[in-house]
């Protein structure tokens, strides 16, 4: 059976099934989707969730043991298995047939699942789904069907945007959905129940810089140590404020940090848990490259600097013999792997 994007809620109130595909190639749509059917699930009792990451070695027999091991107090279960590369293998394949045609009760099995191409969509584990359990896919929006999608984003937030403005804010984001769902909710804060102007989106460009900060961060987790220097002096030539350049640093940072805790809880590669963290494909490379030259320990060490910074600017330090600027220049040298005394 399947499902049209927008419409599983609906679907869900009527009562929930024994297992569930979400998949698409938007890692944002993907993500809202599987927020939308947790709360579903805590508001029909399946309380009770497991999660686990498909890679090498993967035991599938997992997902039939924990249909059959129920808690002590006899909650409804929901088992989450993410697939991060739409592609089972042998064993996988079998055993989501299996487990699509068996009927387990008070269980739900929920597959996450990115991209899944034509020639997937016609072997017979993904047609066995379509079948007998409820496929939900979540849309790929091209370029075209962005200043749609963001109208129809922003009208959920009370808000309308002038034409003009749109293409503005659909060049700024250049197609990224993430970057646009922030821009739209950062809206929504400064200019709630407005009508969103071309100056508003222009004056949002300008002020905030934050387009350059992310530029910066990247050359950063890339070790472009020339490219990040040269970038840094011109946001300070040009009167970028610190804090944000800070807060952008700490954001991507911390999430380095947090696929690490997370990759060794589930005992799985960091690189399985891009998709859950919203790292789009594009940026992929970026993370992959930042945690290949640099351990755990050192961004944690990095992180503990930033948040010391950080506090700093705020005021609950006074600062040194360092300026907010230099603090930074040293953040990015040691981001670029550069020791810094």
């Amino acid at each position: 059976m399947r499902v049209k994007y927008g419409d599983l809620k609906s679907h869900l109130e009527k009562g929930f099934v024994g297992m569930y595909l979400i998949h698409g190639p938007e890692p944002l749509l993907v993500e809202e989707t599987l927020d939308e059917f947790r709360g579903m699930a805590r508001e029909q009792g399946l309380t009770d969730r497991t999660r686990y990451t498909v890679e090498a070695g993967f035991r599938w027999e997992i997902l039939f043991e924990q249909s059959q091991t129920m808690s002590i107090f006899q909650e409804k279960k929901l088992i989450e298995v993410r697939m991060p590369t739409g592609k089972p293998g042998d064993k996988g394949a079998k055993a989501l047939i299996e487990y699509a045609e068996s009927s387990v009760e008070d269980v739900t099995l929920v597959v996450v699942a990115g991209h899944i191409d034509r020639a997937g969509q016609n072997t017979k584990w993904f047609k066995t789904i379509v079948d007998s359990a409820v496929l939900i896919q979540c849309p790929d929006v091209a370029s075209e069907q962005l200043p749609g999608w963001i109208r129809q984003r922003l009208r959920a937030k009370n808000l309308e945007i002038e034409d003009e403005a749109v293409r503005c804010l659909c060049q700024m984001v250049e197609g990224n959905l993430l970057a646009a769902a922030q821009e739209i909710d950062l809206l929504k804060l400064l200019y709630p129940d407005q009508m969103v102007t071309l100056e508003i989106v222009e004056d949002l460009i300008a002020n905030h810089a934050r387009h350059d900060a992310f530029m910066l961060v990247d050359a950063c987790l890339l070790g472009y140590q020339d490219r990040a220097m040269r970038m840094l002096y011109n946001m300070k030539r040009t009167g970028s404020l610190p804090i944000l350049i800070l807060w952008v640093m700490v954001r991507e940072v911390r999430q380095i940090c947090q696929i690490y805790d997370e990759s060794e809880r589930q005992r799985v590669s960091p690189r399985s848990l891009y998709q859950r963290f919203g790292i789009w494909s594009a940026r992929q490379k970026v993370v992959a490259s930042a945690m290949n030259r640099l351990g755990r320990l050192q961004w944690e060490r990095v992180l503990t600097q930033l948040c010391f910074i950080d506090h700093r600017l705020k005021g609950g330090i006074p600062m040194a013999r360092k300026d907010e600027w230099e603090e930074l220049e040293s953040i990015v040298l040691r981001m670029c792997e550069v020791k810094v005394l």
